[in-house]
C-alpha cells in the first residue's frame, strides 16, 4: 500500500476539525452537499494513510463532504497511542463526530465507512452500544471479524501481522473488564518500508483498544445490524480468506446487509476502488 500526503489529491485539501479531543480532516465536493461519509480508519493507521485519496475520488463524483476521523489514540486525535479507558469511549466518540457532523450540514443524509479494524469498531458501534443518531447507510470494507470468525488465511510468514498475549484478554473477560485493560497485549507488525513512509504509526494496542475494534460475537453481530449495511470484501485480500469471509457475512448477516466482492483488490489498496461502489449505493 502506498501512504499519500494530501498535496497529491490533485490540489483538494480537507479542513482540519478538531471536537472534544478528536481530530478529523473534511473534504467537500463544490456543489451543495447532499451526503455525509464518515470514515474510519484501518488498525495501527490514521485517517492519512491513503484515506485522503478516497476522499478526493468521493468529492469527485458526487455532491457529498467526506470526514475523514482519527480514531482517538490514533493521529492528532487526543489520548494515549493505541490506548483507551474503556472501549465503549471509542463509541461514542462516533457519535460526537456525528453530531458535530449534523451541526455543520443539517438535512443531509448521513453513513459511516471503516475499514479494516475500523469496520469492525463500527460493528460494534452498531451492536454492542446505542447510536445517538441516526445513519442512512454502513460500509464496511474487508471488515476484521475478530479471531472468533476463523477467516485468517494461513500465512507464510514467520512473523503474523499481530502478535497477542492471550493472557491479558482472558483476565480482564474474566474480571468484566476491571482488570488489565489498558495493559499493551497486542503488536502491530507493520514492515519498515510503511514505517518510512509516513509518521504517526501505532505499533501496540491495549486489551481495552482491541476490544473497541474487534467484534467479539461476529456471527451474531452481523445478524443484529439494522441499518442498511454494504458488507465489501478484497478479492485478493491477503489476510482474510476471500470465500470464507462470503461465506461467512452470507450465511450470518441480517436481511440488511448485502454482500459484495471488489475485484482485482488486496486489503490494504482496497481503499483505492472502494469509491465508485460507495457512489453508486448512495440511496
Amino acid at each position: 500500500m502506498a501512504y499519500y500526503t494530501s498535496t497529491q489529491c490533485n490540489g483538494i485539501n480537507g479542513e482540519l476539525g478538531n471536537i472534544k479531543g478528536l481530530s478529523y480532516k473534511l473534504y467537500q465536493s463544490a456543489e451543495q452537499v447532499r451526503d455525509v461519509i464518515v470514515v474510519y480508519h484501518g488498525g495501527g493507521v490514521n485517517s492519512q494513510a491513503g484515506y485522503q485519496i478516497l476522499a478526493y475520488q468521493l468529492c469527485s463524483m458526487a455532491p457529498v463532504a467526506v470526514c475523514l476521523v482519527d480514531i482517538r489514540g490514533h493521529g492528532k486525535s487526543s489520548g494515549v497511542r493505541g490506548n483507551v479507558d474503556f472501549p465503549e469511549r471509542i463509541w461514542r466518540d462516533v457519535d460526537i463526530i456525528l453530531q458535530e457532523m449534523q451541526v455543520l450540514f443539517p438535512q443531509t443524509r448521513f453513513y459511516l465507512f471503516g475499514h479494516s479494524s475500523g469496520a469492525g469498531m463500527l460493528l460494534n458501534y452498531f451492536t454492542r452500544h446505542r447510536p445517538q443518531h441516526k445513519v442512512d447507510g454502513l460500509f464496511l470494507l474487508a471488515c476484521e471479524l475478530g479471531p472468533f470468525a476463523k477467516l485468517s488465511r494461513q500465512s507464510s510468514s514467520k512473523i503474523p501481522f499481530a502478535e497477542i498475549k492471550q493472557w491479558p484478554f482472558i483476565v480482564n473477560a474474566l474480571s468484566k473488564g476491571l482488570f488489565y485493560g489498558q495493559t499493551l497485549a497486542v503488536k502491530l507488525n507493520f514492515s519498515e518500508e510503511a514505517l518510512a513512509s509516513m509518521d504517526g504509526f501505532v505499533e501496540y494496542y491495549s486489551v481495552n483498544m482491541s476490544n473497541a475494534v474487534t467484534p467479539r460475537y461476529p456471527a451474531k453481530q452481523l445478524a443484529a445490524l439494522s441499518v442498511p449495511t454494504h458488507f465489501l470484501i478484497a478479492e485478493e485480500d491477503e489476510l482474510f480468506s476471500t470465500s470464507a469471509m462470503k461465506k461467512f457475512s452470507t450465511k450470518y448477516g441480517s436481511q440488511y446487509l448485502k454482500v459484495s466482492v471488489l475485484p482485482g483488490c488486496s486489503h490494504l489498496d482496497c481503499i483505492f476502488v472502494a469509491a465508485s461502489y460507495v457512489y453508486k449505493n448512495l440511496t
